[in-house]
């Protein structure tokens, strides 16, 4: 049968856990040249589901291990130990409660399902969080591949990012990657995500200067 209903389900009490790496850079050039940050951050997270009453669920998330090989300053790196609880629907969709994400990328490191039936092939539009380092919203289009040949509880997804709302003609495609959705219990299996993005700075103080911006994120999420 290949018409799915997706949802995510909260067994009170379960841990899943995840190996994350993020590698890519950050450019910046001006007048002044150019700045390179380089990223390559690997780490381990955890999400416990604390409670539930069926639709709903609330999560914490845990930065259980860090290794860093970056010049990203302290206070941007994701700390041992931080965590924030967020509640979540069974669709996908969620709020902070407490505390803030931990990680560069941690906006791709999930999905949010349509609410009606879906069948293979089917594609779906999801806007990410905003930062307040973006210039404009994020966009993922979801499409649905099937299960995995190898492993039949495991759904394959294709997804494509987007600088912009995606039904614009004219925004841009700047990622693809993957996602695994687990039908046993009901979660992420594992996700990557690339993306290579360019855009303008403007400087309100200085109208005759503009920066160009360049980043590129790798981000590979592998339960473990």
């Amino acid at each position: 049968m290949n018409i799915y209903l997706f949802r995510y389900g909260f067994e009170v009490g379960k841990t899943i856990r995840y190996k994350i790496d993020t590698t890519g850079s950050f450019r910046l050039t001006g007048p002044a040249g150019e700045e390179h940050t380089p990223i390559d951050i690997g780490l381990v997270m955890s999400q416990t589901v604390e409670s539930s009453d069926g639709d709903k669920g609330i999560v914490k998330v845990a930065i259980e291990k860090v290794k860093a090989n970056c010049d990203i300053p302290k206070d941007k790196m994701p700390e041992v130990g931080s965590f924030y609880r967020m509640e979540m629907d069974a669709l996908g969709n969620s709020r902070c409660l407490e505390g803030s994400q931990g990680w560069p990328g941690s906006e791709h490191s999930m999905m949010i399902f349509p609410k009606n039936e879906i069948e293979i092939g089917d594609t779906w539009v999801q806007k990410m969080e905003e930062t307040s380092s973006q210039q404009v919203p994020f966009y993922n289009r979801f499409r649905l591949n099937g299960r995995d040949r190898r492993n039949t509880d495991l759904i394959n997804f294709a997804t494509e990012v987007y600088a912009g709302d995606p039904m614009n003609p004219k925004t841009k495609n700047v990622g693809k990657g993957s996602f695994t959705f687990n039908l046993v219990d009901k979660w992420i299996q594992n996700s990557d995500v690339r993306i290579k993005y360019e855009y303008v700075i403007p400087v309100p103080q200085r109208p005759d200067i503009i920066l160009f911006g360049k980043t590129i994120l790798n981000v590979d999420m592998e339960r473990i």
